[in-house]
């Protein structure tokens, strides 16, 4: 593998990585109330940030899609590091943050049905 495209599939490899980290760690310390309703950090919906508990509702139902947060990152990692290409590297890359935008906004609408399930419950 030419030195160029070893750094930037080994760049790509380690933010993905990180990415999937950072995301599966606030999400682990907003289900388990560590992480409180915030501006800066979390499922920042409007549904969510009605209340603490919907905070924590949406935030749990998140972590049930962990398993595709941690696939989702495992396919980014291993596609950068096996580009055949500096080209196909940008590719992935730019694939990649498309992928995490989408599975980022599938886990805010998940949290935010969750929300409203908790929301009618304590209504009904």
């Amino acid at each position: 593998m030419e030195p160029q495209r070893m750094a930037v599939a080994v760049f790509m490899a380690v933010t993905f990585a990180f990415l999937a980290f950072v995301l599966i760690a606030v999400d682990w310390a907003a289900a388990s109330g560590r992480l409180r309703r915030n501006q800066w950090v979390g499922i920042r919906i409007p549904s969510t940030m009605r209340s603490d508990q919907a905070w924590v509702a949406g935030h749990r139902a998140a972590l049930r899609l962990l398993p595709l947060h941690l696939l989702t990152g495992i396919a980014l990692l291993v596609a950068a590091l096996f580009a055949p290409t500096v080209r196909a590297g940008h590719f992935v890359g730019i694939g990649g943050a498309v992928v995490f935008l989408l599975v980022a906004l599938f886990t805010a609408a998940i949290a935010g049905r969750a929300v409203k399930a908790v929301e009618d419950q304590a209504d009904g």
